[in-house]
């Protein structure tokens, strides 16, 4: 028996990310796509269509695409996220075909881990020439380490050793001082390299100098926050590590070719437009 993938599936990955946060409250947020949020710590609430769970570290949260749902977390927390649209035969949205459920088990957390890393050192490799296709493999793996633990809930042994980013931890460093001066000098001492050679090794892998993966962290963070927050945009600026609002609008435009305020407010255009079709429903 033979059949064809592309016939059956049609999939979009739109971003890779780890999140760390203080605390978390989000209120009826809605997106075009899927979201698959690991819990590496804390603990959450979430809410869906009238129903509440709490997920903790070591589970996976699957947020569907143009449906409403509340996350609230009162403890510190790290989530490691995908943003995907899987899509069966035409249109059908894979998760409602094929429910999993809202909270998810992970059975074996290391492999889900380095995993995901492993997916999010490519998605940042600019210049890697087989991208597109080891994120998409690395995304099917993950998808499908959901559907075995969603299945049976138990733990797998493997010997299985799966390759990790060699300067993954230079990457947590970042987000985690994304709004202190990080200098190449500084990341270099992490792995105790000389910087010109961190810098060139560094590169290799990325396509980007560790300065310029500094600013692209800070600009995927700074549009997390204008997604999600209300906080000014000069707040926002000095979260992120920009000099202030002028830098960080001119940084932000520079990159996504619209301003903080513009983007923002074609986020909140985005979220009404599918209120009114929900409520219809």
């Amino acid at each position: 028996m033979s059949f064809s993938i592309s016939d059956q599936l049609r999939f979009t990955l739109f971003d890779v990310k780890k999140i760390k946060y203080k605390s978390r409250v989000i209120f009826d947020y809605i997106q075009p796509c899927c979201t698959i949020a690991y819990i590496k710590k804390g603990e959450v609430i979430t809410t869906f269509e009238g129903k509440e769970y709490t997920a903790k570290a070591g589970d996976v949260m699957i947020h569907r695409p143009n449906k409403p749902f509340n996350v609230i977390s009162k403890t510190d927390g790290i989530h490691y996220l995908f943003n995907i649209n899987l899509n069966m035969s035409g249109e059908s949205d894979f998760f409602s075909l094929y429910p999993l459920g809202k909270v998810i088990k992970i059975r074996d957390i290391a492999l889900y881990e380095k995993q995901f890393d492993e997916l999010r050192s490519i998605w940042l490799q600019e210049t890697n020439d087989y991208r597109t296709v080891q994120s998409s493999f690395l995304v099917f793996s993950l998808i499908n380490e959901i559907m075995e633990s969603a299945k049976i809930g138990e733990r797998r042994s493997s010997n299985e050793i799966y390759i990790t980013d060699r300067f993954n931890n230079v990457l947590q460093y970042i987000e985690e001082h994304l709004g202190e001066n990080v200098t190449r000098d500084e990341l270099a001492q992490i792995h105790h390299m000389n910087p010109v050679y961190f810098s060139r090794a560094f590169k290799e892998i990325y396509g980007l100098t560790p300065m310029q993966m500094v600013k692209k962290l800070r600009l995927l963070q700074s549009k997390r926050l204008l997604e999600t927050s209300d906080n000014s945009i000069e707040d926002i600026a000095m979260k992120c590590g920009f000099c202030d609002a002028s830098h960080f609008n001119h940084a932000f435009r520079d990159s996504f070719q619209t301003s903080p305020n513009q983007y923002r407010k074609s986020i909140k255009h985005t979220k009404r437009s599918f209120i009114p079709t929900l409520s219809e429903k």
